[in-house]
């Protein structure tokens, strides 16, 4: 079980267990409808306390798939599946999980956020004691990816919500952290300074849809999201996408503390 979802379920009382099982073993578990009663039970018992309100099965959302006779479920809230098949929510995301090998891709159905909650998201973005980014530096990019929030800010945040404007979005993703990191000539475009550039349509640009790949050392996977409208991204003046097409050019360089920054003070 991936995406945020894994979080979820391991906090739930009694399930922890099912965590330290081999695959066979846990996906024989969920086979058994005592074992799948005991765990409805307790996910819904008092003993879970707010994670009750998360082990709402019926609103999570299929997002992933990997088994034939699990894709026309995919992109359908558990609920959905559970109406069509005729069994409870519980049910249904256990039989799609079984089939996929315990590979489904679950996250929580989460309401459109408000008004106001855009507007204090903005207002912590612009924040000076702040850097835009994403938190745990990937330490979890198993269970949910978070590498979009730089499409996400020039796109749906600028372009939908009019929350900043493009020139305030572009430099907090690159004069605040290079400026941050003390790295030289590096955060914007100057005279003399490296070629880092990434052009973009901004009616287009934003992230797509979290998906696995299966890429990491050990055939280990991971969740990943791609980009929309980027066109063309140069490093050192070379060109590592051309028309939103990767070109295979490597032109990077590993960055070193003193060589290639300068110390930045409070």
């Amino acid at each position: 079980l991936s995406f945020l979802t894994g979080f979820i379920l391991d906090a739930l009382p009694g399930w922890s267990e099912l965590f330290t099982l081999a695959p066979a073993e846990r996906m024989r578990r969920l086979s058994d409808p005592d074992v799948r009663r005991d765990l409805a039970a307790r996910a819904d018992s008092e003993e879970a306390g707010i994670l009750r309100g998360l082990a709402r099965w019926d609103r999570m959302v299929v997002a992933e798939t990997f088994d034939d006779t699990t894709k026309k479920w995919q992109g359908m809230r558990v609920g959905e599946v559970a109406e069509a098949e005729g069994v409870t929510p519980f049910e249904a995301l256990c039989d799609i999980v079984i089939a996929d090998g315990l590979r489904t891709g679950l996250r929580p159905d989460l309401p459109e956020a408000s008004r106001a909650t855009w507007e204090a998201r903005r207002d912590v973005w612009l924040d000076p004691r702040t850097v835009v980014g994403a938190s745990d530096a990937g330490a979890h990019l198993d269970l949910f990816c978070t590498v979009g929030y730089s499409s996400f800010l020039v796109g749906p945040a600028v372009r939908d919500h009019g929350l900043l404007s493009m020139e305030q979005a572009v430099r907090e993703l690159t004069e605040v952290p290079a400026r941050l990191y003390g790295l030289r000539d590096r955060g914007r475009i100057a005279e003399g300074w490296h070629a880092d550039v990434v052009l973009f349509d901004p009616a287009t640009v934003g992230p797509g849809e979290e998906r696995t790949l299966d890429d990491l050392p050990g055939g280990a996977s991971r969740l990943t999201v791609d980009a929309h409208g980027v066109e063309h991204v140069f490093v050192a003046g070379t060109a590592i996408v051309r028309d939103s097409a990767f070109t295979g050019a490597q032109p990077g360089t590993l960055l070193r503390s003193g060589r290639d920054t300068d110390t930045v003070t409070p």
